[in-house]
């Protein structure tokens, strides 16, 4: 019969039947590992042992929807050119988890456009900024990028700012619309 640290006999071993105390050890609860929403590494306890980052600690993690926009298409393209705009493209959501992302016609680009004939090989690159947010740089492609419904290609070079909702319009007919999300 186990008996409790006060003393006591009782009939089961985890509590006491007299006092309520616990008798032994309290049980090793595993605990579940799930992926940092920063770095994707298996977390355990409250921070992350890949980058430190705080479970307890909210972050935005960002998307990028990739389309075929018709619309743009039709703005970029004559009546006369000989390209058809891809019905059966399907729409693709490309998570933004590295520090840069690079957007182009190859197959190491992270958002490769290889069936779009107006992106360049290395057309763009999304960089992650230190306040959580992202910026859109183009390096020097052949079009041009441009965003929202501004008809100027954004300056080579120079990163721009991107905001939850923004559209990277790039090639003949792709458009990369930025969604930021909130996770724990």
């Amino acid at each position: 019969m186990p008996t409790c640290p006060d003393g006591h006999d009782s009939a089961t071993d985890d509590f006491c039947d007299v006092c309520g105390r616990q008798i032994g050890a309290a049980p090793v609860v595993a605990t579940a590992e799930k992926p940092c929403p920063v770095c994707g590494e298996p977390v355990t306890g409250r921070f992350c042992e890949g980058c430190g980052h705080d479970m307890t600690v909210s972050v935005t993690t960002w998307t990028a929807v990739v389309a075929a926009d018709r619309a743009h298409f039709d703005s970029v393209t004559s009546a006369d050119e000989e390209l058809v705009f891809p019905l059966a493209q399907r729409e693709r959501v490309v998570p933004l988890m590295d520090g840069e992302v690079h957007i182009g016609r190859s197959d190491t680009a992270e958002i490769d456009l290889t069936g779009d004939p107006g992106v360049s090989h290395r057309h763009a690159v999304l960089r992650a900024d230190p306040a959580g947010g992202w910026t859109l740089t183009d390096p020097g492609s052949t079009n041009g990028t441009t965003v929202n419904d501004d008809p100027d290609a954004i300056a080579v070079g120079t990163p721009v700012p991107l905001r939850d909702g923004d559209r990277i319009h790039v090639g003949a007919w792709t458009t990369i619309t930025i969604r930021a999300g909130e996770h724990a």
